[in-house]
Parts: C-alpha cells; structure tokens; sequence
C-alpha cells in the first residue's frame, strides 16, 4: 500500500478531474511509475517535475511504465474501497553509475496530450521494503493485496 497520497491527486479525484481507470483524465490518460533513487517525504508537489526535484528520480537506464488493469474493490467488511491494479513489470533496469539504489515508485498521472514532467500529477509514493541496485534485469512491483491505495 502506498507509503502516501499527494494531496493535489487526492483534490483532483474527488472532484472529478482524475478517476482511477485505464482512462486517467476521461480523455485517453494513464498511470505510469517512475523509479526514485530517494524516499520521497513530501505529499505536496503538484507536479512529477516538483516531486522529483533534486535528483531524485532513479539514474540507472530504465522505462517508465505503465500501470494496466486498474480496479476499484468495495470492501464492505471494512468500510474502505481499494485502488487495486495489476502487479507492475519494469523490464532492464540499468546499473545507476553513481551506484545509487532503487528506493522507492512514484505512482503519477499522465494526462493524455501531454509529454512533460511538469504536466504529470503525483498520485502516490511507495517506499520500497527492500532497496535495490538495477543490473540489466526486468523487476515486478507486486502491490498490496489491498490494493495500491484505500479510501477509507
């Protein structure tokens, strides 16, 4: 589950802007994640450009990738609904040359028409158990079995 929710993400679902599907904007937009070499701390960025000032995005090569199959689960029993999507591969993450690790996945929006950090909005940041070094391999981010968020 995430390690938090931005706050601008969370104004933008609640009002209808963004919705949690493969359809991000209601106009062909994604969620995609984003390696950080950084645990991220701050819920207020407005943008993936902001959220990841510093250098915190991972420098080994990679590809962002997309998040597919997302879903919206009703858990009556608790009270909460949960964001739940399918587990996420990153194929051939890279060796970062200044031999940081994979710390974290910075979960954002990108709404369609746009190809600029500065347009993406922050959704979610997920502190990872275990840190990583990239070597050439393909990793699964296997997500919470409550799903990568909950509404409650």
């Amino acid at each position: 589950m995430a390690s938090f929710v931005y706050n601008l993400w969370k104004q933008k679902l609640a009002d209808g802007t963004y919705r949690w599907n493969a359809n991000s904007d209601g106009a062909g937009g994604t969620y995609e994640i984003a390696l950080t070499e950084a645990v991220l701390t701050d819920p207020d960025p407005d943008t993936v450009t902001a959220a990841l000032t510093g250098g915190n995005e991972y420098d080994g090569s990679y590809s962002r990738t997309a998040v597919a199959s997302l879903s919206v689960v009703l858990d009556d029993t608790n009270n909460r609904a949960q964001l739940d999507a399918a587990d996420t591969t990153v194929s051939s993450i890279g060796a970062d040359g200044g031999g940081q690790k994979v710390e974290g996945v910075l979960l954002y929006v990108k709404p369609n028409g746009t190809s600029a950090d500065s347009s993406y909005i922050p959704a979610a940041f997920f502190d990872l158990a275990t840190a990583f070094y990239g070597n050439g391999s393909d990793v699964t981010f296997t997500w919470d079995s409550v799903g990568l968020i909950t509404l409650t």
